[in-house]
């Protein structure tokens, strides 16, 4: 019975607490805090900023910078892996070329990232090496490995 009464206690005062979510200490005792809307929730994504990010910014920068022809065209892969396990969180290409992410539909923080290590290579006049570099090694260091490529 008194197990009874203290939940009813407990719903009670989560009533009285409107605007606040109910939450318990350490030590057992009830406390208040303010609702979820107040902690820190990602931004709504924005399919305009996204498409804007992905295609005129990143891809836009990485087509007019990286090396064109087809003698080129398996390092601008290389590149193109790394930037798009970065924009998926680590999906990488499977043995049967498949990803199963699109980076294009990846979180908005991600692209920002991507899209400023883009220019920093740019206005640094970086080699493909060193992009690669930096874009393998942030995957690597987030848990995302290394490609079969």
């Amino acid at each position: 019975m008194a197990k009874e009464e203290e939940k009813l206690r407990i719903l009670a005062k989560t009533d009285e607490t409107k605007g606040e979510q109910l939450v318990f200490t350490a030590e057992g005792k009830a406390s208040s805090q303010p609702e979820i809307k107040d902690f820190n929730i990602p931004s709504i994504e924005n399919p305009e900023l996204k498409f804007d990010l992905y295609y005129k910014g990143i891809q836009r920068l990485l087509i007019a910078n990286l090396p064109k022809g087809k003698e080129h065209k398996k390092s601008r892969n290389y590149i193109y892996e790394e930037k798009n396990t970065f924009l998926t969180r680590g999906k990488r290409i499977n043995e049967k070329g498949i990803r199963g992410g699109d980076g294009r539909m990846g979180y908005i923080i991600d692209a920002e990232e991507m899209l400023q290590i883009v220019m920093d290579w740019i206005m640094q006049n970086g080699s493909m090496v060193e992009l690669y570099n930096t874009l393998r090694d942030l995957n690597v260091q987030r848990g995302h490995g290394t490609s079969r490529l």
